[in-house]
């Protein structure tokens, strides 16, 4: 018991990283008897009327579905992660060395099954084809060999390089963000969360927040706010 108390947190970061995974491998299903169709099958979904006369298609392919939910929750747990620290310095809280690694591990594996599901559906070398997927490509890269370092023996033996290699994470993301640019995503939280992480980071900035104690501010008004209530209640 003392146990998920104490890792309460972190528990809660892999069950969320779970879910979507469960609703992706739903559609996957693997060939063990024909050896002449794929080894990897994956169900198609079938639009309802209403929808199908919006895309003007009646069917999406599997496949489709699963690269497009690991790219978005890949980038929305890079972001996750980006923010923990501009969170850190704004509401003065600590930040959890397990957590921040869970939730690197979590991107590293939507980017690992983001850059499977795409390569076995177009091959490797496409994506070598276009800018978008090239920079994609590099990102994937630098978040897989995060991921790969992303513990203590690695810390060790990297030692003050560790800290540089980790500091590609910002590169990453810029070639992340420009990716789903190019490829007319849905893109302005990705890139407004990510600039204002930056902003809040900035020297100037970071003092502001630091000397202004926006945690205990924010209780200080929950606190009033509730003593408001209950001399309502007795008036």
């Amino acid at each position: 018991m003392s146990l998920l108390q104490k890792n309460w947190s972190w528990l809660i970061v892999c069950v969320l990283a779970l879910f979507p995974l469960i609703e992706i491998f739903s559609l996957v299903s693997f060939n063990l008897e024909y050896p002449e169709f794929d080894f990897i099958l994956f169900d198609d979904i079938e639009l309802s009327e209403q929808v199908a006369l919006k895309t003007g298609r009646d069917i999406i392919p599997g496949i489709e579905i699963a690269i497009e939910q690991t790219g978005q929750w890949a980038i929305q747990w890079l972001i996750a992660v980006l923010m923990i620290t501009p969170f850190k310095i704004v509401f003065g809280t600590k930040s959890n060395l397990f957590v921040r690694q869970a939730m690197g591990i979590s991107c590293g594996v939507y980017v690992f099954l983001h850059a499977f599901f795409f390569m076995y559906h177009e091959g490797f070398f496409s994506i070598f084809s276009d800018l978008p997927l090239i920079f994609s490509g590099i990102s994937a890269i630098i978040i897989l060999a995060l991921t790969i370092t992303s513990n203590r023996r690695s810390m060790k033996f990297l030692k003050r390089h560790w800290k540089t290699l980790h500091r590609l994470v910002y590169f990453a993301a810029i070639l992340t963000i420009a990716h789903v640019v190019l490829l007319n995503k849905d893109w302005e939280l990705y890139s407004s969360l990510f600039c204002i992480g930056l902003v809040v980071r900035f020297g100037p900035v970071r003092q502001f927040f630091q000397t202004q104690n926006l945690k205990v501010v924010l209780l200080n008004q929950f606190k009033a706010a509730g003593f408001l209530t209950k001399i309502r209640r007795l008036s």
